[in-house]
Protein backbone atom coordinates (compact mmCIF):
# COMPACT_ATOMS: atom_id res chain seq x y z
CA UNK A 1 0.00 0.00 0.00
CA UNK A 2 2.70 2.25 1.08
CA UNK A 3 4.59 2.23 -2.37
CA UNK A 4 1.61 3.30 -4.44
CA UNK A 5 1.86 6.83 -2.38
CA UNK A 6 5.70 6.56 -2.84
CA UNK A 7 4.61 5.40 -6.59
CA UNK A 8 2.57 9.01 -7.03
CA UNK A 9 4.45 11.39 -5.05
CA UNK A 10 8.07 10.61 -6.83
CA UNK A 11 7.16 9.19 -10.09
CA UNK A 12 3.82 10.69 -11.34
CA UNK A 13 4.56 14.36 -10.02
CA UNK A 14 7.11 17.06 -10.28
CA UNK A 15 8.37 18.70 -7.20
CA UNK A 16 6.51 21.49 -8.82
CA UNK A 17 3.14 20.66 -8.14
CA UNK A 18 4.46 19.13 -4.30
CA UNK A 19 3.99 23.08 -3.85
CA UNK A 20 1.44 24.44 -5.72
CA UNK A 21 -2.36 25.42 -4.16
CA UNK A 22 -4.42 23.93 -7.05
CA UNK A 23 -8.25 22.09 -6.82
CA UNK A 24 -7.97 19.77 -8.99
CA UNK A 25 -4.67 18.12 -7.45
CA UNK A 26 -6.09 18.72 -4.13
CA UNK A 27 -9.62 16.43 -5.20
CA UNK A 28 -7.15 13.83 -6.84
CA UNK A 29 -5.49 13.30 -3.84
CA UNK A 30 -8.99 13.07 -1.73
CA UNK A 31 -10.00 10.71 -3.98
CA UNK A 32 -7.24 8.55 -3.77
CA UNK A 33 -5.47 8.65 -0.60
CA UNK A 34 -8.10 10.26 2.10
CA UNK A 35 -9.00 6.95 3.50
CA UNK A 36 -5.09 6.05 3.93
CA UNK A 37 -4.72 9.41 5.94
CA UNK A 38 -7.73 8.76 7.82
CA UNK A 39 -6.20 5.45 8.92
CA UNK A 40 -2.21 7.24 9.98
CA UNK A 41 -3.72 10.03 11.86
CA UNK A 42 -5.94 7.16 14.13
CA UNK A 43 -2.53 5.69 14.44
CA UNK A 44 -3.69 2.24 12.28
CA UNK A 45 -0.76 2.20 9.79
CA UNK A 46 2.53 2.70 12.47
CA UNK A 47 3.35 -1.22 11.14
CA UNK A 48 4.56 0.80 8.09
CA UNK A 49 7.64 2.50 10.30
CA UNK A 50 9.00 -1.20 10.75
CA UNK A 51 10.37 -0.04 6.54
CA UNK A 52 11.65 2.49 5.37
CA UNK A 53 10.11 3.25 2.22
CA UNK A 54 6.70 2.76 4.99
CA UNK A 55 7.90 5.95 7.78
CA UNK A 56 8.77 7.84 4.29
CA UNK A 57 5.30 7.04 2.84
CA UNK A 58 3.38 7.99 6.42
CA UNK A 59 5.67 11.05 6.75
CA UNK A 60 3.94 11.94 2.83
CA UNK A 61 0.66 11.14 4.02
CA UNK A 62 0.48 13.01 7.86
CA UNK A 63 2.52 16.14 6.42
CA UNK A 64 1.88 16.67 2.64
CA UNK A 65 -1.48 14.69 1.86
CA UNK A 66 -3.24 16.84 4.90
CA UNK A 67 -2.36 19.93 3.63
CA UNK A 68 -4.06 19.15 0.00
CA UNK A 69 -7.31 17.21 2.09
CA UNK A 70 -7.31 20.03 4.63
CA UNK A 71 -6.64 23.61 2.46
Amino acid sequence: MYEDILTFWFQELTPQQWWQADEEFDNTIKQRFLTILQQAAAGELAHWRQAVKGRLAEIIVLDQFSRNVYR
